[in-house]
């Protein structure tokens, strides 16, 4: 899950929508919500390659999502009676020729084998720098889920091992295939191919308005960006759960998105991150509206992710390990 707010595009613009924003930056204010209730506009974006849901699981979902915010956070999240389904292709087909300038500069080309790791190494050094928890703390949370060897208790040594782990699990998506025998992530004939994996244009649906306050989706986002890149997410191969972004036209400025796609989705590599489980689909959805409520939590309290602690739903799954995740909650 990515707490972005849009620093993809900020890189672009100049426009800094962080939380903890400095004088000569702008921010995304605080949200100020009338009798600690939220009523979202919720859409629910569908890829048909992909195991998808019915709408009824839709709302099952955003059910589950609204009693964990209730319960974790002290706000009500009202369910639309309901949920618009529509196709992926609607929205991403209108995204293309609005990129402003220098948009795709800032997307590695994996699927090209043109990736610049060296920034993406040094972009990471930044990161695990910046954060409040300790770096101990932090190699204690990603060490056991890399697959490269942290040579010393340092930035630049955990940077290198999750770069490592980065580029072998995204690389392992140009050559996997859907149940329908074309790629996961390339070109399928009889469809244009949009960049539907690419988290930037995630980020600029936000930005152009044309999701909702909450939108749900069952498309793999699987990418790398030439920006500031959680371990948790580089981890995973650059394999995305969810992201809170700055979106002008939403009711608190910001919207969040999520996918089912690596709880639902039977891939080798998901299963191996979620640690050889499947789950029933009662349990899918519980895991589901988990991530949401995550993703609530940054768009709605602007709150940010406590590594230490396991019981709070903002600290990140570890991995796709979802099953160990939700069962430490502990509002």
């Amino acid at each position: 899950m990515r707490c972005a707010l849009a620093v993809f595009l900020a890189a672009l613009t100049g426009l800094l929508l962080s939380v903890a924003a400095t004088a000569s930056e702008q921010a995304v204010p605080l949200p100020t919500l009338e009798d600690d209730r939220f009523v979202p506009k919720v859409v629910y974006l569908e890829n048909p390659r992909f195991p998808s849901l019915t709408p009824d699981e839709v709302s099952a979902v955003m059910g589950e999502a609204a009693r964990l915010v209730r319960d974790h956070f002290g706000i009500e999240v009202v369910v639309p009676d309901h949920i618009p389904t529509v196709h992926i292709d609607e929205i991403f087909s209108r995204l293309l020729g609005k990129e402003p300038d220098g948009f795709k500069d800032m997307i590695g080309d994996f699927r090209g084998g043109r990736v610049d790791w060296s920034f993406m190494q040094d972009s990471l050094v930044e990161q695990i720098n910046k954060q409040k928890t300790p770096l101990k703390d932090q190699i204690a949370y990603a060490q056991p889920h890399l697959n490269a060897e942290i040579r010393e208790e340092s930035a630049e040594a955990l940077a290198a091992a999750v770069v490592e782990t980065f580029k072998t699990r995204l690389s392992y998506w140009i050559t996997a295939k859907a149940q329908d025998g074309h790629p996961v992530i390339g070109t399928v004939p009889g469809r244009a191919d949009l960049p539907l994996n690419e988290y930037g244009y995630w980020s600029l649906m936000a930005r152009e308005g044309l999701g909702g306050d909450v939108v749900i989706t069952n498309q793999v986002v699987a990418s790398v960006e030439y920006m500031q890149l959680p371990v948790h997410t580089s981890i995973r191969g650059g394999l995305s759960g969810g992201a809170t972004e700055y979106d002008p036209g939403a009711h608190v400025g910001a919207s969040v998105w999520v996918t089912v796609f690596p709880i639902l989705s039977e891939d080798e590599q998901i299963k191996a991150l979620r640690k050889g489980q499947s789950y029933t689909r009662e349990d899918a959805l519980r895991y589901a509206g988990a991530m949401l409520a995550h993703e609530m939590g940054h768009q709605l309290l602007h709150l940010g992710h406590p590594w230490s602690n396991p019981a709070c739903v903002m600290r990140p799954a570890e991995l796709l390990d979802y099953a160990g995740w939700v069962k430490m909650f502990d509002a």
